[in-house]
């Protein structure tokens, strides 16, 4: 099946608009834990997956209000991309139902960028692994904890504890 990501109509100015909006002020929070060369765009890895599993015939317009709800047109963003959730509720009961069939896997998932993005899509099933122990634990705060926190909710005595153990960390090294 031809997808709308191969149809020569997918908006490869806008969604390249958007991924250089996370790189200068206003980055995602978790980009500021570490530095990671491979890091994907959220608005980016966003706009591929829901354009592999969109027709070749859909409405460009349509699409881009639905990845990026703040575009104004004309290169304009009301608010930087990722801050807001994709507005799925514009791709009606045919897609939503196709989307939550979908499973992704990404098997060198980094910081999580495309499996964060499928889940904020409502893909039915994500799997992210990494080989490196490092990224494993990055993926973890991303994409598990905070779900954790909020089902347990003590997600204010996490962010709490990671603040504290932070300033700890950080007395530490000035010794």
């Amino acid at each position: 099946m031809d997808t709308f990501l191969e149809s020569g109509k997918f908006p490869v100015e806008v969604v390249n608009l958007a991924s250089s909006k996370e790189k200068g002020p206003g980055r995602p929070p978790h980009w500021e834990m570490v530095f990671w060369w491979t890091r994907k765009p959220l608005a980016s890895a966003r706009a591929v997956i829901l354009a592999s599993i969109l027709p070749r015939d859909f409405d460009v317009e349509r699409f881009t209000r639905i990845v990026y709800p703040s575009y104004q047109g004309s290169g304009r963003f009301s608010k930087t991309p990722h801050f807001l959730n994709p507005n799925v509720k514009l791709l009606g009961r045919e897609y939503l139902e196709k989307l939550a069939r979908t499973r992704l896997l990404d098997p060198f998932a980094g910081f999580g960028s495309i499996p964060l993005e499928g889940v904020r899509l409502g893909a039915g099933e994500v799997v992210a692994t990494e080989l490196l122990p490092a990224a494993v634990v990055f993926l973890r705060a991303v994409l598990e904890y905070p779900k954790w926190a909020v089902e347990k909710k003590v997600e204010k005595q996490l962010i709490s504890d990671v603040e504290k153990w932070g300033k700890w960390v950080l007395e530490q090294l000035g010794k």
